[in-house]
């Protein structure tokens, strides 16, 4: 005669296996989630381009060229006649134009989605100065960036980036 062990799975092995299974069926669907991939680009665009946008801002006021000012109120990619011109008329109104042929728009610009924290937002970027400090913020929209929105400054609705203290709250805003 000839064991059950010797001949065929044992329900422990094919339990074990089947485990395995869903469990790498997880894992995949995880890693594969193709929206959240999308949103990732579309951070990483927005990232970059404020990134650049600061370093063009930072450089052209250390060549002593001052500060714009919006009085505190939001220059925007989005509204009426709001261009994306860097000759100081566009929505940074400073001259970049040694930096840029036509400042950044974000890829949702002038679309409503929804950000990290569930809200319904505008794709816009803004920027906000005194003539002294300013900043550029934007919404985010992947979840591997929420903590982001916490270390740049006090307003944890904005991803900020610029040289004012407490970024958005700094102006009121």
């Amino acid at each position: 005669m000839t064991s059950l062990a010797k001949t065929g799975f044992s329900v422990f092995g094919f339990v074990i296996s089947l485990g395995l299974v869903f469990i790498l069926i997880a894992v995949s669907l995880w890693a594969w989630n193709p929206l959240e991939r999308i949103r990732q680009s579309r951070d990483g665009q927005r990232i970059a381009n404020l990134d650049l946008i600061k370093n063009a801002i930072d450089e052209t006021v250390s060549e002593e060229t001052p500060l714009a000012s919006t009085f505190g109120v939001p220059s925007s990619t989005v509204g009426v006649e709001v261009s994306a011109s860097p000759d100081g008329s566009g929505w940074v109104p400073m001259d970049l134009s040694s930096h840029f042929e036509e400042l950044p728009d974000d890829p949702e610009n002038g679309r409503t989605f929804e950000d990290i924290l569930g809200s319904k937002v505008l794709g816009e970027y803004q920027f906000v100065s005194d003539g002294k400090f300013y900043i550029l913020r934007t919404h985010l929209e992947a979840e591997i960036n929420l903590e982001r929105y916490a270390q740049d400054g006090n307003d944890n609705s904005w991803y900020e980036v610029g040289s004012a203290p407490g970024m958005s709250t700094y102006f009121g805003l």
